[in-house]
């Protein structure tokens, strides 16, 4: 699936950059995989899997966030608890999807 497929390079991404705060990285990467294995399990008519495809997310064999979305991704579960999981990310890239939105995460590493 092109959604876990984006994930898992997501995940190795921020291991790659890991720099002074590699349990941080680290636990970014592990949710980012569990993501992906969740993602690997969902239906084609998911409302998550929907409505980023009515985004135009999924673009020529490949998932193509925008960069509202990679920001999202980049940086979930990098932060302080509360933690969230799997379904929360996508109902959060997804979420972005029905509204053009500016966001910016902390600069990247």
């Amino acid at each position: 699936m092109l959604l876990a497929e984006f994930l898992r390079a997501q995940a190795a991404w921020r291991l790659a950059r890991a720099g002074s705060d590699p349990v941080r990285a680290a636990r970014c990467a592990a949710a980012l995989l569990d993501a992906a294995a969740f993602a690997a399990t969902l239906p084609a008519d998911d409302e998550n899997l929907a409505a980023l495809g009515r985004a135009g997310c999924f673009q020529d064999d490949e998932f193509a966030p925008g960069a509202d979305r990679l920001q999202i991704t980049r940086w979930w579960q990098f932060g302080d608890p509360p933690y969230a999981g799997p379904r929360e990310l996508l109902a959060a890239l997804s979420g972005v999807a029905s509204r053009p939105v500016a966001r910016s995460g902390p600069p990247t590493p």
